[in-house]
């Protein structure tokens, strides 16, 4: 691999370094070297990853300060970025019960409540483009898209999204700030306009823990239900920790507020995520993750005579083996279950879902 790079042929000398790593992910001098040559390969999203997974190690003072210098040339010459995804999705869905009762009478449940399962396909995507406008300064363009298609249409789940705004280069990390707009439609129906600003941050605290947050506020605005209109205000601070190059956590909670019309389609959130993930010996990558979440409406429901409020917790295995690739295509495997009890019965179920799928970012 070291006589690849010197030979000018840092794609070849990447093959030779992956194959190291997929076997033994502990080579911290062997992920440096494929930083390295990514970066030289032009790369720079696959450079990035690994010079940061190196930062979970105890690197000498000197090695540390040239990986920090990479990352910064990085984020000053990488101007686009293209992420592509795809995947099978079959999902149970079971309602908790098949019938409620309301003002003392049972209905029973439709079928489109009711049934039971399908399978669907994930597709999503996603371009940014940065232009400097100074030394520490860039513009940021953005625009992405998702769907989740299925047989029965009424689960489908449309979205297209924009972004346009700047960031600010620190010492230690970056700040953006801009205006977004989204467009969603559910069950092939046009369902809602989000338009309002956004502002995000992000920093290196120490050369394994970072820390980041997310803000926005939304004015929403619903095609046909017009008592939903309101605002979507949202905070979500994340911290991740790399134990070393092979092991990362990350906590994510979640602060969320949510206005309407009517008061019944107004609500508050909070929550708490946590993902972790590990690189076996051979090449084998599993993550974990877990989220409960809790969100009160504002008033009691027209209906049923009470206030909604909901319980949601979640959980998700994903496994990755990089042997399996192709071409930059990653393919992993994965399972989640998600469930949630209402204060009102209709409103709570039970998904399990299983995924598999490729992905790359350019």
């Amino acid at each position: 691999g070291r006589i690849d790079m010197r030979l000018g042929m840092p794609r070849e000398a990447a093959e030779r370094f992956e194959a190291i790593l997929e076997a033994r992910p502990d080579l911290t001098r062997v992920r440096l070297e494929l930083a390295r040559a990514y970066y030289l390969a032009g790369l720079f999203d696959k450079a990035q990853y690994h010079f940061t997974s190196s930062l979970g190690e105890e690197l000498p003072s000197t090695v540390e300060a040239a990986v920090e210098t990479f990352l910064r040339r990085i984020d000053a010459r990488r101007r686009w970025s293209v992420s592509v995804s795809a995947a099978m999705l079959p999902e149970t869905r079971r309602p908790q019960r098949q019938s409620v009762l309301i003002g003392g009478v049972p209905f029973r449940l439709n079928e489109d409540a009711t049934t039971p399962s399908g399978v669907g396909a994930l597709l999503s995507g996603g371009l940014s483009f940065s232009s400097r406008v100074s030394e520490r300064v860039r513009g940021v363009v953005a625009a992405s898209s998702a769907a989740k298609l299925y047989e029965r249409s009424s689960w489908n789940e449309l979205s297209a999204s924009g972004e346009l705004g700047f960031t600010r280069v620190l010492k230690r990390g970056t700040a953006s700030a801009g205006l977004g707009a989204a467009r969603v439609w559910t069950g092939g129906d046009p369902e809602r306009v989000d338009l309002g600003p956004w502002a995000r941050a992000a920093w290196q605290i120490s050369s394994s823990t970072r820390a980041a947050i997310a803000l926005s506020a939304d004015r929403r605005r619903y095609d046909s239900l017009r008592a939903r209109d309101g605002w979507r205000l949202r905070a979500s601070p994340r911290i991740g920790h790399a134990f070393d190059s092979r092991t990362t956590i990350a906590v994510e909670p979640v602060l969320e507020a949510v206005t309407a019309k009517k008061n019944q389609h107004g609500s508050r959130l909070i929550g708490l995520g946590a993902t972790g993930s590990h690189a076996f010996h051979g090449g084998v990558s599993i993550a974990l993750s877990a989220a409960a979440e809790v969100r009160r409406h504002a008033g009691p429901d027209p209906l049923f005579g009470t206030t909604r409020e909901d319980r949601t917790t979640r959980l998700g295995l994903r496994v990755l083996h990089p042997a399996f690739g192709y071409r930059g295509f990653s393919p992993y495997l994965g399972y989640s279950l998600e469930r949630t009890r209402s204060t009102i019965p209709i409103h709570e179920y039970r998904i399990h879902g299983l995924v598999a799928g490729v992905s790359r970012t350019f």
